[in-house]
């Protein structure tokens, strides 16, 4: 069986139902990765690469750039449909004010069109049938296929040929190898009962009934389904949800592979040609080593019978036979049977001694060559660990799209005694919580500063877990950002809290009122854990008082009011975790810091944590 390498038309129609959950959303950015794009919409990512279109909860090192033009076309746009033209491996996703078509065919291409006509595309291309390039109207392939989605039973089973069923479902119907033996086993070779199969198929995935199913054999999976496999002999199906989470597991190790390559090729290039000098000095060394001892071994033993071997050359009667070659040179065979050519016109020692001087030449450039050889060997081993650690980096950097918590849109928080805290991220957020989780007995928090986030929080006696809460409000309070390392936060019910100013005044946005007696916790220190969790493949960051940071992250470390920026202490932390995003962490960090501690927890689960937010 051959494994599958790219999504097959029924397959790209099942995600295509998938992906119009989307519909409505806007474009929020436009991202080049690896393997080729990814979408972000306000309800999920969509993946675009040679191999598949889906929505995806893997998320890859990504970048801005390449994707550039994409960006600027699309970012904003509400998608309006998406979907196959006809039963073929093409998806369009239709905007407000343009289309996005993304041909699964050889070659591999994604087209922006707006108006008809070709805007931008990934690769020019030019065939017998048409031509794809900026400027010029789109055309679609040729179709050389009975379009399924359009087209009833009758006119199906009249493009399926009775004699050769397979091969007509294959190339008259567009199925593709795979369907069309799923399709004889649940309905044999009757035309009739295999275009009732196919229509009820793509009727039942049209509609959004899939089996998402991966088919698993020799340990390794060979394909992957939006219905049960029937044909297709398996070892083991493993069944999915959704069909993009069987993609994410099916492909998701092929874009890997992608993306290591990409990241690793100049490495691998360096790599190649190190290990072809290498296995070069190889077969040179020896070489070089045994030409030298035969020269000397020769020059010992010419210099052993060197009078016998000029007795000879002056005719005289020896032990050594000599064989003439031409007028100068003679070939002499030494009473052991060794052969040796000489110079006629150069006296014998002066030849012995070049011999020995030549056989010293080669040990030199033996050694030399092993000196070399050494060097390039410990260069292999570093270049080796070199493109380890890029491939172990860019596996690393795959972030499973976690299903977030209501409160995790929130700066949220836990404190000792293990009672929940949210704080606003900007004034729109600080005039959401107050609104729709302040109630009366609770705590409502607020640097006493302007510019600052709103926390809340339960009612809680232990002023322990006040001063935590406390110090929560003011780190993310306009004091980080000004360099202040000390500031009062005061705190009231929220019974005490309105949105209704004094007769004749005005409060801004995400502004209140507090009526009646604040309590204050005076001079508190700016100071907040940001730390690391793992929930099974999902990577969390978390914010906290340093005091109940072990109670959230497995690696965390303290941060006060400094001058590395938070995208460079980000991206340092990031490496130094491995798996946490370094934007979320940007988001967690107060401002512009300094790391003044260094930690690791024993973190709640996050069962447990669900758990405390509940209380809301």
């Amino acid at each position: 069986m051959v494994v599958k390498t790219v999504l097959t038309a029924l397959d790209l129609l099942a995600s295509s139902v998938e992906m119009s959950r989307l519909v409505g959303a806007h474009v929020e950015n436009v991202y080049r990765t690896a393997a080729g794009f990814l979408f972000k919409f306000g309800q999920g990512f969509v993946t675009i690469t040679r191999h598949r279109v889906s929505l995806t909860g893997l998320i890859p090192e990504k970048t801005h750039e390449g994707a550039e033009t994409l960006r600027g076309l699309f970012r904003g746009e509400r998608l309006t449909w998406v979907g196959l033209p006809r039963f073929d491996r093409i998806v369009e996703f239709h905007f407000e004010t343009g289309t996005l078509v993304v041909e699964l065919l050889e070659p591999f291409n994604v087209v922006a069109v707006r108006e008809g006509r070709v805007v931008w595309l990934l690769h020019s291309y030019r065939g017998k049938d048409r031509e794809l390039k900026a400027g010029v109207p789109y055309t679609y392939p040729p179709a050389v296929f009975v379009d399924v989605l359009r087209a009833g039973v009758e006119e199906v089973a009249k493009a399926i040929d009775p004699s050769d069923v397979r091969r007509s479902l294959i190339r008259r119907v567009g199925t593709g190898p795979e369907l069309a033996d799923e399709l004889i086993a649940r309905a044999g070779v009757d035309p009739h009962a295999l275009a009732a199969a196919l229509k009820k198929i793509v009727d039942d995935v049209t509609a959004g009934r899939l089996e998402p199913s991966v088919c698993i054999r020799g340990g390794a999976a060979v394909t992957v389904l939006p219905i049960a496999p029937v044909a297709t002999k398996c070892d083991e199906v493993r069944r999915f949800d959704s069909f993009w989470a069987a993609l994410d597991f099916y492909f998701g190790p092929l874009e890997l592979e992608a993306a290591k390559a990409s990241a690793t090729r100049e490495l691998e290039q360096r790599r190649r040609r190190l290990e072809a000098s290498i296995q070069e000095l190889e077969r040179k060394i020896p070489e070089y080593r045994g030409e030298a001892a035969r020269l000397k071994a020769l020059a010992h033993k010419l210099l052993v019978y060197k009078y016998e071997v000029e007795q000879a050359l002056a005719g005289s009667e020896s032990s050594i036979r000599v064989v003439y070659v031409d007028g100068t040179r003679v070939k002499i065979i030494l009473p052991e049977g060794d052969e040796a050519e000489i110079r006629r016109d150069v006296q014998l020692g002066r030849q012995i001694s070049a011999l020995f001087e030549k056989a010293k030449e080669l040990e030199e450039k033996a050694a030399k060559a092993q000196a070399v050889l050494d060097k390039m060997r410990r260069e292999l081993a570093k270049l080796v660990e070199e493109q380890r650690k890029a491939e172990e980096k860019v596996k690393l950097s795959v972030k499973a799209v976690v299903e977030r918590e209501w409160f995790e849109k929130y700066h949220w928080t836990v404190t000792t005694g293990k009672r929940p805290a949210l704080g606003g991220r900007d004034a729109s957020q600080n005039e959401s919580i107050v609104r729709k989780y302040l109630k009366d007995h609770y705590l409502f928090f607020h640097a006493d500063i302007p510019g600052a986030s709103v926390v809340i929080a339960p009612p809680m006696e232990d002023p322990l877990e006040v001063h935590q809460v406390a110090q929560f409000a003011a780190a993310y309070s306009r004091a980080w950002k000004i360099g202040i390392h000390a500031i009062d936060v005061y705190y009231a019910r929220g019974e005490q809290v309105s949105k209704q100013p004094p007769a004749g005044q005005y409060l801004a946005r995400g502004s209140f009122m507090v009526y009646g007696k604040r309590e204050y916790v005076r001079n508190v220190r700016l100071e907040l854990a940001v730390g690391c969790r793992r929930d099974g493949e999902a990577a969390r960051v978390v914010a906290a008082p340093p005091k109940s940071a072990p109670l959230l992250a497995e690696k965390y470390v303290v941060v006060t009011p400094g001058n590395v920026e938070k995208s460079r202490l980000a991206k340092e932390l990031a490496e130094k975790w491995g798996g946490c995003n370094v934007d979320e962490i940007v988001a967690a960090l107060p401002g512009p810091s300094r790391v003044s501690e260094v930690g690791k927890g024993s973190p709640l689960s996050w069962e447990e944590i669900r758990e405390i937010f509940k209380s809301w």
